[in-house]
């Protein structure tokens, strides 16, 4: 009895080996390397959890930027109430490189099962102070609400904004 009790406990600390959250050394691989490019299936097979782990290496100011326009992009996979608020929360409160990443992962992880929240942000970036910010979310918008585009041209000072929002 004794024996079947031991295989027990090794056999269930196996299984939640196996199925235990991932650990923050894994996702950080994940984003490292030269040639990178984003992987579904190896950020996917992490399993739960690993949204949370993407959104603190976000989050995280002492971590080169690279890594974290990275993990940003890779939250796009995991389109969660906790990741949407996360990735409106970096659109309206981050500088610009990490506002406009932030948007272009909202916009790829939530535009076709919330599309009117991420036409609520498009709109609050067209008054971004950043062109860039600002050119990434007009030609959002251009694709979504013709009305609000053209708006966004007339109000617009700088000339190479509305010739780089219309490309």
């Amino acid at each position: 009895m004794k024996y079947v009790y031991i295989i027990c406990v090794l056999f269930w600390n196996i299984i939640g080996i196996l199925v235990a959250a991932p650990e923050k050394a894994q996702v950080m691989e994940l984003l490292e390397g030269r040639h990178w490019s984003l992987d579904a299936e190896e950020f996917q097979s992490l399993g739960e959890g690993t949204d949370r782990l993407l959104i603190e290496i976000s989050a995280d100011k002492s971590l080169i930027n690279y890594l974290r326009f990275r993990a940003l992009e890779a939250l796009s996979l995991f389109p969660s109430e906790d990741t949407a608020v996360f990735l409106e929360s970096t659109v309206d409160n981050s500088f610009a490189p990490l506002a406009r990443r932030g948007f272009e992962a909202l916009r790829r992880g939530f535009f076709k099962t919330q599309p009117k929240r991420v036409k609520n942000a498009a709109a609050r970036l067209l008054k971004h102070s950043n062109a860039q910010v600002r050119i990434s979310a007009a030609r959002f918008i251009r694709s979504v609400d013709a009305p609000r585009f053209k708006h966004f041209l007339k109000s617009e000072k700088n000339s190479w904004v509305r010739k780089a929002a219309q490309e």
